[in-house]
């Protein structure tokens, strides 16, 4: 189990692991940090075009729903998922590229996956300020309906620092993990009610589809961020005490295979 008190032991470490992290996702380009914005900001416009002006797509949740409104949802479903993404992406290979600190018995591991993730969860709220004033401009009003961010983002991270935990651990050992990640991210993707409203999905999936997290994080969101519609207390409940959970989990997952990483390396 990863404690907290081991991760306040550990709390120099991460901060310094994390400023390197960041600092390497933009080493010598020209905008540095900018980038955090000036990307997230094209791919909305992308979005607003394609799905909302080309293809008339729809959520059906605002009186009079724009295609603005459609490209900003997407884009703030994309958000939540991308942060989950990263974890999935990043983790399999994650103890592998760090051979030389694997054979350090004294040095804590488990703070790759944590650094990872707090990585990726820095970009993504960096990503919610052009969505913000995006919306602000859309609605011609401040969207006071972001105070509810936060209670979308902790579950997410719960849910990434669990894949992240668990995927890093289990790639050590299962190279082939590597390899999946690219159909299986897609797949994800696609199941998880980005790009469309859950009321198109078949009665007969929607039992499947209520358990997958990332569909309630991301339609509960958008409902939230885009239209001010309050959370559904008691399914956001559950889900941020399943995401931490699975991290509470995939830590006592990681911890308890540790050891053998040297052996297997």
């Amino acid at each position: 189990m990863i404690s907290f008190s081991e991760l306040s032991k550990h709390s120099y470490l991460i901060r310094q692991y994390l400023r390197r992290q960041i600092a390497l996702r933009y080493k010598s380009t020209a905008l540095g940090v900018a980038w955090s914005l000036v990307n997230p900001l094209c791919m909305l416009v992308i979005y607003t075009f394609v799905f909302g002006v080309i293809m008339h797509a729809r959520f059906g949740l605002g009186n009079g729903e724009t295609p603005i409104d459609y490209g900003l949802a997407i884009f703030c479903s994309l958000n939540f998922f991308n942060l989950c993404g990263e974890a999935i992406t990043r983790s399999p290979r994650l103890i592998l590229l760090q051979p030389n600190l694997v054979k350090k018995v004294v040095f804590p591991l488990e703070i790759l996956p944590i650094v990872s993730v707090l990585d990726a969860l820095v970009h993504c709220v960096l990503a919610f300020v052009p969505l913000l004033v995006m919306v602000a401009i859309a609605h011609r009003t401040i969207p006071w309906s972001f105070a509810w961010l936060p209670c979308y983002l902790i579950p997410t991270t719960f849910l990434a620092l669990g894949l992240g935990l668990f995927l890093s651990a289990l790639g050590v050992f299962i190279r082939d993990v590597e390899n999946l990640v690219a159909p299986g991210l897609t797949m994800l993707l696609l199941v998880s009610a980005i790009f469309y409203p859950l009321s198109v999905v078949p009665d007969s999936m929607r039992f499947w589809y209520s358990l997958n997290p990332i569909v309630i994080i991301v339609d509960g969101a958008r409902r939230s961020l885009i239209w001010g519609i309050p959370p559904n207390p008691v399914s956001l409940t559950m889900v941020t005490l399943a995401g931490a959970i699975f991290a509470f989990l995939a830590g006592a997952f990681f911890l308890k295979a540790k050891p053998a990483f040297a052996d297997v390396m």
